[in-house]
């Protein structure tokens, strides 16, 4: 469950970017809204650096393997 909600938060913030910018104005408060037990609030804080870094991505289809 836990690891299903990490890759579903990480394909939105990738695909999205208005979500992204948002990460990049307002992490804490992007995450507090997701509603994230306190465990996965963790991880995903720890991956908004990652997230938020703006590069092109050639389609939605490969976002996991950039």
């Amino acid at each position: 469950m836990e690891e299903q909600q990490i890759q579903e938060f990480v394909h939105r913030a990738i695909v999205d970017k208005a979500m992204r910018q948002e990460l990049i104005c307002n992490p804490a408060g992007v995450v507090a809204r997701a509603g994230f037990p306190p465990r996965v609030t963790g991880i995903i804080l720890r991956l908004i650096p990652h997230l938020t870094f703006d590069y092109p991505l050639d389609s939605a289809e490969k976002w996991w393997h950039v």
